[in-house]
């Protein structure tokens, strides 16, 4: 199962789904923007095997420059994505596939490097050397979302601290470019 409902909130079992709908939206965003170089990955919680998560497909596109990255916004627009320029604040360009009331797909588009890029490469690492980790971002996950069913928000801010504190330690153990 891929999408979820807007501002709700639901946490699913890992599902072997999940990495094969990367690999098709992969190929769909390689199509579109076959004359760039970009770096698609697949990040946040679907990425990670046997974690819980809520059933959105998150991916990063890298780019190496701020033109391109301005280049490719246009064309995933007009390709159908729903585009959220949160550049000036978050140090990226989200698009999002699905209905509005049912996303399905968020693609994260930063500049490689970046602090926003190299958090999802980091954690993602993390918790792929660090197995026993899931276990407790998933009983977080789960509490957080039995509270917060309806609120979003809340339940992403209730994550914060566990995040940084994996941030840091991948920071440490790996060194920050």
């Amino acid at each position: 199962m891929v999408g979820l409902q807007k501002n709700s909130v639901a946490v699913y079992p890992y599902d072997e789904e999940w990495p094969i709908e990367f690999e098709k939206e992969k190929k769909i965003l390689e199509g579109i923007l076959k004359n760039f170089d970009v770096e698609i990955e697949h990040v946040g919680s679907t990425s990670i095997p046997g974690l819980s998560a809520k059933p959105i497909i998150d991916i990063a596109i890298g780019v190496k420059d701020e033109k391109t990255l301005f280049e490719i916004e246009p064309i995933m627009a007009e390709a159908g994505y729903d585009i959220l320029n949160d550049y000036e604040t978050k140090g990226e360009i989200l698009a999002r596939k699905g209905l509005p009331e049912c996303r399905t797909h968020y693609i994260h588009m930063q500049l490689i490097g970046s602090e926003y890029w190299d958090e999802f490469m980091y954690f993602k690492r993390y918790m792929l050397e660090h197995p026993e980790e899931i276990k407790k971002y998933e009983d977080l996950k789960k509490d957080l979302s039995s509270r917060y069913t309806e609120e979003r928000k809340k339940y992403t801010a209730g994550k914060n601290e566990y995040i940084s504190g994996i941030l840091e330690k991948a920071y440490k153990l790996y060194g920050r470019k």
